[in-house]
C-alpha cells in the first residue's frame, strides 16, 4: 500500500496486540465488558490498563491516571520508552512502530494525529517539594543516601507534582530543552504504592520527550562541567552520582533521556558542554548497547545511524555506507565501537558492574 494513511495504520493495529508485544499480560479474571492488561517489572506491577472494544476500534485508559488514555496512537506515544528498533521521534516514531506491527508502508510525512491529544501545561499541575514523599521513595525504595537526595534537591532537579484537581503527589524530575533550560516542558514521574506493592513510572501527557531531557549540574556553569553522564533515567543517574567517589563528583553533570534516545535530545550537548568528557551510561542490556553505538556515532561522526533488533533476533546496524547484521548474543557496544574506530578522547562508555545489575540503581542496591 503505497498511499497508506495514518488512519489506515491505526485501523490495522489493535491496542491489545501492541500491549502484548511490549510485555503486558492479559488478566483473565477481569470482567467480560472489557480487557484488562498488566505490565510487570519482575514481580512488581508497574501499569494496569483497561481496553474497551467496539465494532471498529479499541480505546484504553490506564489506572495509573494522569490522562493516560485514548486510542492506539496515544498508547504507543505514552510508552515509547518500552519499544526498541524504531526510527524517528514523537508521532514519526509512532508511525514507524505501527508500520512494523502492521507490515504496511507509510508514505505521509505529516501524519494527522487523533483529536484527543493532550497538551502539556504547567497550570494543570501542583508543583511542590514534598520532602516526605521524596525521601520515602528515593531513600526507602531506591536506597539512596539522604546526602545524595539533598544534593539534588539543592540544585532544583527534584520536586513533587500532582495533577489538578487530584492531590496525590509523585516524585518528579523536570525535563527541559537544553537550549532553553529555564522552561520546564515535562516531568519524569516515579512513585511506589506500599499497600498495593506497585511501582509507577511515567511522563506527563503531552509533555515534550523528543527534544527535552532531565539535567542536573554540579558545576558553576555548563562550560565548567568536566564530566557529563548520560543515561536512561534520573534514578540511574542519581545512583551513579552516589556510587562515584566524592572527588569525582566535582564539576559533574547528569542527563536522563527518559528511556528513549532521541537525537533531538543530544544534538546540542557538545556545544553546550564544550569541556566535558561524555560518559554514555545506558543500561547494561541490548537496548543500552544499541544506544551506546547510536549516540557515539552521532557524537563522533555527526550522523544519525539506524540501529535496531529485527524479528529474527539480529541487530541491524545501518551506517553511512554499509549495513551490518549481527547476532544479538554477539553485539557489544564496546567491541563494535572499537572495531569500527568510533572513538574519541572525550567519549567513554560505562556500565553497571555488579553481577546481574541492569543499571546503576540496581548496582547501588547490590552494593
Amino acid at each position: 500500500m503505497n498511499n497508506t494513511t495514518f488512519q489506515d495504520l491505526k485501523n490495522h493495529v489493535r491496542i491489545s496486540d501492541v500491549a502484548e508485544h511490549i510485555g503486558y499480560r492479559l488478566n483473565t479474571g477481569a470482567g467480560k465488558k472489557y480487557l484488562e492488561y498488566r505490565l510487570y517489572n519482575g514481580s512488581t506491577k508497574v501499569d494496569e490498563i483497561v481496553i474497551y472494544t467496539t465494532t471498529y476500534s479499541q480505546t484504553f485508559f490506564s489506572r495509573n491516571g494522569y490522562g493516560d488514555k485514548g486510542d492506539v496512537v496515544n498508547f504507543i506515544l505514552n510508552r515509547l520508552h518500552l519499544f526498541s528498533g524504531y526510527q524517528g521521534i514523537g508521532y514519526d516514531a509512532v508511525a514507524d512502530i505501527l508500520c512494523k506491527l502492521s507490515g504496511m508502508t507509510f508514505k505521509n510525512k505529516n501524519p494527522v494525529v487523533s483529536h484527543n491529544d493532550v497538551k502539556f501545561s504547567l497550570d494543570d499541575y501542583d508543583i511542590t517539594c514534598n520532602q516526605k514523599v521524596i525521601y520515602a521513595y528515593l531513600g526507602k525504595i531506591r536506597q539512596m543516601d539522604t546526602s545524595t537526595i539533598s544534593d539534588f534537591l539543592k540544585i532544583g532537579s527534584i520536586c513533587t507534582v500532582a495533577r489538578k484537581p487530584k492531590n496525590y503527589a509523585n516524585v518528579a524530575f523536570p525535563y527541559r530543552v537544553l537550549t532553553s533550560p529555564e522552561e520546564v516542558v515535562n516531568f519524569e514521574l516515579r512513585n511506589y504504592n506500599p499497600y498495593k506493592q506497585e511501582g509507577y513510572k511515567g511522563f506527563c501527557p503531552g509533555g515534550n520527550k523528543s527534544t527535552a531531557c532531565w539535567i542536573a549540574s554540579f558545576a558553576p556553569t555548563w562550560q565548567d562541567v568536566q564530566a557529563l553522564y548520560i543515561g536512561e533515567s534520573a534514578l540511574d543517574m542519581m545512583a551513579l552520582y552516589q556510587l562515584l567517589p566524592a572527588k569525582l563528583r566535582v564539576n559533574t553533570a547528569y542527563i536522563s533521556l527518559g528511556g528513549n534516545l532521541g537525537y533531538g535530545q543530544i544534538k546540542d550537548i557538545r556545544n553546550l558542554f564544550p569541556n566535558a568528557v561524555l560518559y554514555l551510561a545506558f543500561d547494561n542490556d541490548l537496548q543500552g548497547h544499541i544506544y551506546d553505538v547510536a549516540a557515539a556515532y552521532f557524537f563522533v561522526k555527526e550522523k544519525q545511524p539506524k540501529i535496531f533488533r529485527n524479528s529474527s533476533g539480529k541487530v541491524i546496524v545501518k551506517l553511512e555506507n554499509q549495513e551490518l547484521e549481527i547476532k544479538e548474543s554477539d553485539f557489544s557496544s564496546l567491541a563494535f565501537l572499537k572495531s569500527h574506530r568510533i572513538e574519541a578522547e572525550w567519549l567513554r562508555v560505562i556500565k553497571a558492574k555488579a553481577s546481574g545489575a541492569k543499571d546503576f540503581n540496581d548496582m547501588l542496591k547490590k552494593s
